[in-house]
């Protein structure tokens, strides 16, 4: 069994994978994960770029589907094919530092009561922004310590969190019916309104960038995104509510 499973969705990614690679390739702990990339019928030659690293790393794989499922259908089906104790997710166009997965790790191997490890995270406007150019200026993206309470005012562990498998026997996969773009934010409070524990890592070990055309950064998504905000707000305040009420 690998320690971790690094599960990442690809759709037209050109401009960011080769980035993307290396800076996976770099982890510190590489060697201990498995990584599962996932296109989800993009238009542009991801395979291409991934075939050279497919031919020096077999704990690479990749899988191209007929058709885009959602970038969350895309994770369900990495985590399935996958064989690991804990599992992370890993945008295209985010960066990770060097030593992110390992500490994250270490923290959980230490603390058997935590199940989702996250950490701060600096802001980018620009792509492909690699730690080692950071100019230490940059805003921190919002986060803050875990609690239930704090969880409803925004997803905490955003973008790039590690977590244990077991979450996902316990607590089902990603919804993918209900959310496009919050699924992951749905999750970890499905999680955490259950009792299970988070904590954040009080360093930056990792680069967010602000992609313009994200799926949940784009203008025209607005919208459809505050509504699910909305929804899943709602939907697990009064959860708490009622586990509160009968406590």
């Amino acid at each position: 069994m690998n320690k971790v499973a690094i599960v990442s969705s690809l759709y037209k990614a050109e401009k960011y994978l080769s980035n993307f690679l290396n800076n996976i390739v770099a982890q510190s702990i590489f060697d201990q994960c498995e990584v599962y990339l996932v296109d989800g019928n993009s238009p542009e030659k991801e395979h291409e770029i991934v075939k050279p690293y497919l031919d020096k790393y077999k704990n690479i794989r990749y899988e191209k589907l007929d058709q885009d499922p959602g970038i969350y259908s895309c994770w369900n089906l990495a985590i399935e094919k996958t064989n690991s104790e804990y599992i992370t997710n890993a945008n295209v166009d985010d960066r990770l530092f060097p030593l992110s997965i390992e500490k994250h790790v270490r923290l959980l191997d230490s603390q058997p009561d935590i199940d989702v490890a996250y950490c701060y995270n600096v802001k980018s406007t620009t792509p492909n922004m690699h730690p080692s150019m950071l100019r230490g200026n940059e805003p921190i993206f919002t986060t803050g310590e875990f609690s239930v309470e704090n969880m409803l005012k925004a997803n905490l562990p955003h973008n790039h969190p590690v977590w244990r498998r077991s979450l996902h026997n316990k607590f089902g996969y990603f919804n993918t019916e209900d959310y496009v773009s919050g699924s992951d934010w749905e999750f970890v409070l499905r999680c955490a309104v259950e009792g299970v524990k988070m904590k954040l890592i009080p360093q930056i070990l990792g680069v967010y960038y602000d992609n313009p055309e994200g799926m949940s950064t784009k203008p025209e998504n607005m919208e459809r995104n505050l509504k699910e905000v909305e929804d899943i707000r709602n939907k697990y305040t009064s959860m708490l509510e009622l586990i509160k009420n009968e406590t």
